[in-house]
């Protein structure tokens, strides 16, 4: 799976389509991931929806901070250390553990500063997907000639972080309703 996965995204020359693409997948298993855990505890929906601020400087640093800053921790730092990593061990040519690590911290990072292990877990998986997009999108354009992974990864990231503000205003909107 991962191996197709960054088979496509490779093939895609389209830069927006290397952004769009990974976005809108993220985004729709987000809310399906949501839409399972509504369905299992409907308040856990408005519990995350509590967390998510609707306050304007926290989407601030969500959109224009936070991605070119996560970028270079996650998507840069701990995937070259990690691909090193697996040099050393004589695999040069494996960005499989690479992209493993820096799912996991990423998606895990975001889970850490909830109230309640069960909201830190949702969070977490909630940005799963996310995390996997934008780890194969690093990946991809890291291994090709005139790939900008910094940028991609980064617009990616904004882009992403702007389509669940949007979410989260239009959920307010309909609970106010």
């Amino acid at each position: 799976m991962y191996a197709r996965a960054l088979s496509r995204l490779n093939k895609t020359t389209s830069l927006r389509k290397q952004i769009l693409y990974p976005v809108l997948f993220s985004l729709v298993a987000t809310g399906f991931i949501l839409g399972l855990t509504y369905l299992l505890n409907p308040n856990t929906v408005l519990d995350i929806n509590d967390s998510e601020s609707i306050e304007t400087a926290p989407w601030v640093v969500a959109i224009f901070l936070g991605p070119p800053i996560e970028t270079f921790l996650f998507q840069t730092l701990l995937l070259l250390v990690v691909k090193r990593i697996t040099e050393l061990w004589g695999q040069a040519d494996n960005w499989f553990p690479a992209f493993l690590v820096t799912s996991i911290v990423f998606a895990t990072a975001h889970g850490v500063m909830e109230s309640s292990l069960y909201l830190a877990f949702i969070n977490t998986l909630t940005r799963a997907p996310l995390a996997i997009a934008l780890a194969l999108l690093a990946i991809s354009q890291r291994t090709q000639k005139r790939g900008r992974p910094f940028l991609t990864v980064t617009l990616a990231h904004g882009f992403y972080n702007l389509m669940v503000f949007f979410l989260v205003i239009s959920l307010n909107l309909l609970l106010l309703a």
